[in-house]
């Protein structure tokens, strides 16, 4: 019902944008003009509904919006550094409304000017830089807006002489991600909403924004592996959780190799040691052997050999043979503070 939901609202904004285009010359509407095009009936809704809606639409985003603390942190250092400052926004919510969703992501927050497009029914990529500079009687030529719409904040603003500064999102490949992501999340979880994730995914575009000048794999972890490492490791937690809730006692083991990202990231975010170990073919030899034939078939095949690597293949520290392999004198260079190599 709720995705149902969506496509309508969407469609009836195209419907109601569509209208205005043709009667007004501007695709510029009020939230109540979205809803003159919903299918109440469909929903079991009469049209007195209307105002109940586009009422519900909006306390809705002043639950979900939050502010870009970038962003906050440019135009309260411009405030502090005694200019003009305000906002000029593209929106179907009025002058007020957009004032109570800017209050409401960040209280006591003020501005010399505030503009709503649908309020004087052109946007920014019209005439509306045009009524800002006229009632404010500002030069254009001092004046700079920031935006991350190129055709509306960088286009709208040059062709009234205004200087851009361009806030870029993340480009189509991540776009492309988050689509993969939600057909996959809506047919895993077909009752959840794929559009409501606390603000993750708003928080990934603008991480990704940033890393550009970082190289693919950074972006690759950033993207794709770590988010899907972040949801396995809350799977862990969660799952550690319920058992222990059922009274068992819980211990928490990641097997290797496969297992030591996630055994990484479960001490990062959790500051526990839990167990790792890692089985492999040497390690399955050595852990079966009940005498030393199969160790000592290993050995042989290894041309130089020092404590470490004695480690890395057996997984134990003997002590004698650690101090075995310390006092063995080799012609090789050994590494500052290393075990000495050994020649087999």
């Amino acid at each position: 019902m709720s995705a149902s939901f969506v496509q309508h609202r969407i469609q009836a904004e195209a419907r109601a944008r569509k209208v205005s285009q043709e009667r007004c010359g501007s695709t510029e509407v009020r939230i109540a003009d979205i809803y003159k095009y919903f299918p109440f009936r469909l929903f079991g809704l009469g049209r007195n509904a209307l105002q109940d809606l586009a009422q519900i639409e909006f306390e809705s985003e002043l639950e979900l919006c939050r502010v870009n603390p970038e962003m906050l942190e440019q135009y309260l250092d411009m405030k502090r550094g005694g200019f003009r400052v305000g906002f000029v926004s593209d929106t179907y919510w009025s002058t007020d409304q957009l004032a109570q969703l800017l209050r409401s992501c960040s209280p006591g927050l003020s501005w010399d000017f505030l503009y709503a497009s649908c309020d004087h029914g052109s946007s920014k990529s019209e005439a509306l830089f045009e009524a800002y500079l006229a009632e404010q009687g500002i030069d254009a030529a001092s004046s700079f807006h920031v935006g991350d719409n190129h055709t509306a904040d960088v286009n709208g603003a040059r062709r009234h002489g205004i200087r851009p500064r361009y806030y870029p999102q993340a480009g189509a490949a991540l776009a492309s991600k988050f689509q993969r992501e939600t057909s996959i999340f809506e047919l895993l979880c077909p009752d959840q909403p794929s559009r409501l994730d606390c603000g993750a995914r708003t928080l990934r575009r603008a991480v990704t924004t940033k890393s550009a000048e970082h190289s693919p794999a950074f972006n690759l972890g950033l993207t794709v592996l770590g988010p899907v490492m972040a949801a396995f490791d809350a799977f862990i937690a969660a799952r550690r959780a319920a058992l222990a809730r059922n009274g068992a006692r819980v211990a928490i083991g990641f097997l290797g190799r496969d297992g030591l990202l996630p055994y990484r990231v479960w001490q990062a975010n959790h500051g526990e040691t839990g167990a790792y170990i890692e089985i492999n073919r040497r390690v399955s030899m050595v852990g079966s052997a009940d005498t030393l034939e199969p160790l000592c078939e290993l050995l042989s095949r290894v041309v130089m050999i020092d404590a470490t690597t004695f480690v890395d293949i057996v997984k134990v520290r003997p002590p004698a043979v650690m101090k075995f392999l310390r006092s063995i004198p080799t012609a090789l260079p050994a590494a500052a503070n290393s075990p000495t190599p050994c020649p087999i």
